[in-house]
């Protein structure tokens, strides 16, 4: 996409400062405002530039701070901060806030300037093309965009702000939906936690009435297929959002007094989603998903290939790269990797055996501590790097006590055992003689993880892992009119997919069906960790499912690795369950109100 860098306008929608020009817009060196409001390329720019924040990978530092890995060093921001150094003063992990509200003030002055006059020659602010009806289609195509956009960046202070305050409400961010200059009031007091889940929701919905359903290659954003769209927004990339955000709202750590309502809620909306999420009409989107081999799939994730149905958002591509194989590929393979994310015993244990059943309880199929990928669950030998495995050209890798990949053989050896294999292409070739590189794009909203919020929220809903969530959706789009989609999906059967998958067959999970409602919640619990470990997500789960400030036992579970049962490689240390808003925003304002524990 073309990236038109025109103007910085706020940088920090609340900060207060004596220097007033540093709040008022600076325009390039040669384009005026009024030039780039009128050029289409130069004002889709505006919108564009707000893909830049779009995360291109997870953010292994905060896996890496909860008991799915460690660092192979003690020194990084995920072990001090696991370790207690993160505090208020200071956020071991860094800050999105200025960030994420200066893309929400840019969004929010193109919003403010996205308006059809049909008094003019042509009624949008820019003539996107000269063709009337396919100019109306890309105003659209933007405007739902901007929604997206601005719910994405709302929904990302959300996860890393939201928490309860002493005074026992559950707060969120500062909602912004206009344009903020330096003469307007920028102290402005957190809004509750549910008007903020409410506000992103709202935009999702906007940002699904104006987008198509999902993305094709022959399609483009628009109708004429002019429109290179790969990477942009959908209506079903803002369903998925606004299932994960109603599925937060609704969970024990915003929600202190339990709501069946919002759980309720959040199942129609993941529901909703599902349903829509194979295009509509006849091909409701209940179904199997694809295979890893097709879903963590590097041509299916790139700008010419639409077919990976079940990635419904994606992050910026990274092309000709080998920075994720540099950072983890263990120190001897194909020159000179770093081995920084170490996966943990704790999580190699959290597999289940190759029938489903939890590790060491299979009445068939037996549990070999010496040799741990036997007759288990394939997507921990997919996941994670693991003693005797055949792995980027290394025959096979040595991490028991003295092997040549072990803790101890080098610096950047792993600390627990394991490596990380997730998403990495061992056909790179690190040293600088025959070097190779991969393209890569993160998904970073998809149908596994929305199989999975359907699946928490219905059953804390009904509390059966078999009484359906049934109801019919609607959506209309530029390109799509659906009517009438009927669903009817229960907790235990969304499961299943996911399981099933999994496992290699529809029919291989032999556990599921002995589940009863006493443990379905952990075992819910526990294919969220494995299916979702290293994109993101432990880390904001362990602390929605936190019941209050002083609820600490999941968050510091000690880690280990291979070489000793009894002494943890890692000891956690956290305070609260709830990150701290920025001091540095707290000082300059009167009306933030900090979360518990800070």
């Amino acid at each position: 996409m073309k990236i038109i860098k025109f103007l910085t306008v706020v940088s920090l929608v609340f900060l207060t400062t004596s220097c007033e020009d540093f709040m008022k817009p600076q325009l390039d060196q040669f384009k005026t405002e009024e030039y780039v409001l009128k050029r289409r390329d130069d004002y889709a720019g505006i919108l564009y530039n707000a893909y830049l924040g779009i995360p291109g990978r997870a953010d292994l530092k905060y896996e890496a701070a909860t008991d799915n890995a460690v660092t192979n060093t003690d020194g990084t921001a995920s072990s001090r901060a696991a370790r207690g150094s993160l505090n208020k003063l200071s956020n071991t992990f860094g800050d999105v806030w200025a960030n994420d509200y200066m893309y929400i003030n840019r969004l929010n002055f193109f919003m403010t300037t996205l308006v059809l006059d049909y008094t003019k020659t042509y009624p949008t602010p820019a003539l996107f093309d000269t063709d009337a009806s396919i100019n109306l289609q890309k105003f659209f195509s933007l405007k739902g965009e901007a929604f997206f956009l601005r719910a994405w960046y709302q929904f990302d202070l959300l996860q890393k702000y939201g928490g309860m305050g002493v005074d026992g409400i559950a707060y969120g961010f500062p909602i912004s939906t206009k344009y903020l200059t330096v003469n307007d009031n920028l102290d402005l007091p957190r809004n509750t936690y549910e008007e903020c889940a409410l506000q992103i929701a709202l935009d999702c919905d906007s940002a699904a009435k104006y987008l198509p359903l999902i993305l094709s290659k022959t399609a483009g954003a628009i109708s004429d297929g002019l429109v290179a769209s790969s990477g942009h927004a959908s209506a079903m990339a803002a369903l998925a959002l606004k299932a994960r955000a109603y599925l937060y709202a609704a969970s024990p750590a915003y929600n202190p007094t339990p709501s069946q309502a919002k759980w309720q809620r959040a199942a129609v909306a993941a529901a909703e989603a599902i349903a829509l999420s194979n295009g509509g009409g006849a091909a409701v989107g209940f179904d199997d998903l694809l295979t890893f081999a097709n879903y963590i799939n590097k041509t299916k994730l790139n700008n010419n290939d639409y077919t990976n149905k079940d990635s419904f958002f994606r992050g910026v591509i990274n092309n000709a790269v080998k920075t994720w194989e540099q950072e983890n590929f263990p120190p001897r393979a194909n020159g000179n990797g770093n081995g920084l994310y170490n996966p943990t015993q704790n999580l190699v244990d959290a597999f289940p055996m190759n029938d489903g059943y939890p590790r060491g309880t299979s009445p068939l199929n037996a549990y070999d501590p010496l040799a741990v990928q036997t007759n288990r669950d394939p997507r921990m030998d997919l996941f994670i790097v693991r003693n005797g495995e055949t792995w980027a050209k290394l025959v096979p890798i040595a991490t028991l006590a003295g092997g040549e990949d072990a803790f101890g053989s080098s610096v950047k050896a792993t600390r627990t055992g394991y490596y990380l294999q997730k998403f990495l292409d061992q056909a790179v070739v690190l040293n600088s003689t025959g070097s190779v590189t991969t393209n890569f794009a993160a998904i970073l909203l998809g149908k596994p993880e929305l199989y999975l919020n359907f699946a928490e929220a219905a059953f804390n809903a009904t509390g059966s892992l078999d009484l359906p969530i049934a109801g019919t959706t609607t959506i209309v789009t530029p390109q799509t009119i659906t009517a009438g989609v009927a669903y009817s999906y229960t907790a235990r059967a969304v499961l299943a997919k996911i399981r099933n998958r999994a496992l290699g067959s529809t029919t291989a999970d032999k556990y599921l069906s002995t589940v009863t409602s006493a443990n379905f919640l952990n075992l819910v619990k526990n294919e969220r960790r494995c299916e979702l470990c290293f994109e993101d997500f432990r880390f904001w789960d362990l602390r929605r499912w936190a019941t209050g400030a002083t609820d600490l036992t999941a968050l510091n579970v000690p880690v280990y690795g291979i070489y000793s049962t009894t002494v943890p490689v890692e000891i956690r240390s956290y305070k609260t369950p709830y990150m701290p808003i920025p001091y540095t925003e707290i000082l300059k304002t009167k009306n933030l109100q900090n979360n518990a524990g800070w």
